[in-house]
């Protein structure tokens, strides 16, 4: 087995292709001789490649929960729709009315006597209706329970979470207002971009960052480690301080530049560019978008 052999094998595997599909996707063929050559550009095709996969397992295997929502509430609505039907036919009552409406109904169509509320409350179909009203009575305040004690997990994550950012901040040497007002705002609203998040904390400090229930990902469902996380949101408000051979002045290049930037749909947009410009070293490119970003969220 040669090179190319066991490479285009490799990843016809892993990408869920055929071998010929991956030596067309890699391999650049003459018509005039059998010389083969690797494609200049043939890592970018392997990770576009790699990323189309990653898409569809996710989209294969995410939950749809409004369709599982929809069958619930329709399991209810037959589950009650069965029973009134049962006790019009028992009781040969025609009506429109339903849940205890229909049971005051059925018990004023039925019995002989006065209908006094106490009579009402004790007749066997009410006691059964009202029991199921109340096992739904107590499932409200028990959701009710746990959603009180997921918030006050979550105020105690988030308190982990903006402790861990504030150790990582001073690291990334971002460049903050000499205004101790504007400052401590600039923090402020640091912290938070990163309340609509939610953490699975680690103790090593690199939490899982989840969105929606799913953890955050990048385009290879890699988990974004979380200090790359931090540094993401950071560059996003703050320029960062580099030592270059212009000396410790910082960044000398012109605000103004005509350096023309698009200008992101969203904030998930704004800082993957932001990163890339950071890990690029791209100073004028970064303070650029950050100037064309935070122009278009005043508009």
């Amino acid at each position: 087995m040669n090179e190319k052999e066991l490479l285009t094998g490799v990843l016809a595997k892993t990408l869920d292709q055929s071998p010929e599909e991956v030596s067309d996707l890699l391999y650049n063929t003459s018509d005039e001789s059998d010389e083969v050559t690797l494609k200049e550009n043939a890592f970018d095709l392997v990770l576009e490649k790699d990323v189309e996969r990653v898409q569809k397992l996710k989209s294969s295997a995410k939950p749809d929960k409004e369709k599982i929502k929809e069958i619930r509430d329709q399991e209810k609505f037959n589950a009650m729709d069965g029973f009134e039907k049962k006790l019009k036919a028992h009781y040969g009552v025609d009506s429109t009315s339903k849940g205890l409406d229909l049971v005051q109904e059925i018990v004023n169509t039925v019995s002989e006597c006065d209908i006094t509320d106490d009579k009402v409350k004790n007749h066997p179909l009410y006691l059964e209706l009202e029991k199921t009203r109340t096992t739904d009575d107590y499932d409200a305040l028990h959701t009710e329970y746990e959603d009180f004690k997921l918030n006050q997990d979550r105020s105690t994550r988030l308190g982990r979470i903006r402790s861990d950012v504030l150790g990582i901040f001073p690291r990334l040497n971002p460049v903050e207002s000499k205004n101790s007002i504007v400052a401590s705002n600039q923090r402020e609203n640091l912290f938070k971009m990163f309340n609509p998040y939610d953490y699975e904390l680690k103790d090593d400090g690199n939490h899982l960052i989840l969105q929606n229930g799913s953890r955050l990902e990048d385009k290879h469902g890699n988990p974004i480690k979380f200090e790359d996380f931090v540094k993401d949101m950071v560059v996003s408000l703050y320029d960062l301080a580099v030592s270059t051979d212009r000396g410790q002045s910082g960044n000398t290049s012109d605000t103004s530049s005509t350096t023309r930037v698009d200008v992101p749909g969203n904030l998930e947009e704004y800082l993957a560019q932001s990163r890339e410009l950071v890990l690029k070293g791209d100073q004028d490119g970064h303070t650029a978008l950050k100037l064309a970003w935070e122009e278009s969220q005043n508009r």
